[in-house]
């Protein structure tokens, strides 16, 4: 007897929750790898290993810039982080928000997995591509350090 395929996820039937970000215009989002440092010890003539410390990669998101009105929730969120302009910034605990990723089952309303993210900010904000050739829309695209998966 052949095995019965599962119906498989779609990539996309997700959104986004991000303060001050408008989840319909998040095109892409890549969540965040996670590594473990190996720690070997010697145990007479083989080495064993063990896990150490835990690292988080970046949250990546992809957004579209609208044409109209003001977007720049990102610009005013990395001058809290750091402000040229005053030469400093605030205290982590208050540039720091939660995120959150959620996956929906084929409805597009059902939630099948919930990724939260905690001590968010933005640490790359990569510059847009312009050109006189293309008709694509205009991407911004945004790297989020996460202190911590919950």
């Amino acid at each position: 007897m052949p095995a019965k395929v599962p119906n498989p996820r779609k990539q996309f039937q997700f959104t986004i929750i991000i303060p001050g970000l408008n989840p319909f215009l998040a095109q892409e989002v890549k969540l965040p790898d996670v590594d473990f440092d190996v720690q070997e010890h010697g145990d007479t003539n083989f080495q064993v290993k063990t896990a150490g410390q835990v690292k988080y990669g970046t949250l990546q998101v992809s957004k579209i810039q609208p044409a109209t009105g003001l977007d720049v929730f990102m610009e005013n969120w990395a001058r809290r982080i750091q402000n040229t302009l005053t030469g400093g910034g605030e205290l982590p605990s208050q540039y720091k928000e939660q995120a959150i990723v959620e996956e929906f089952s084929s409805d597009g309303i059902t939630v099948i997995q919930r990724h939260i993210y905690s001590g968010v900010w933005p640490s790359k904000l990569n510059g847009k591509d312009l050109s006189r050739k293309g008709s694509e829309n205009t991407i911004h695209s945004i790297e989020f350090c996460i202190d911590e998966i919950l």
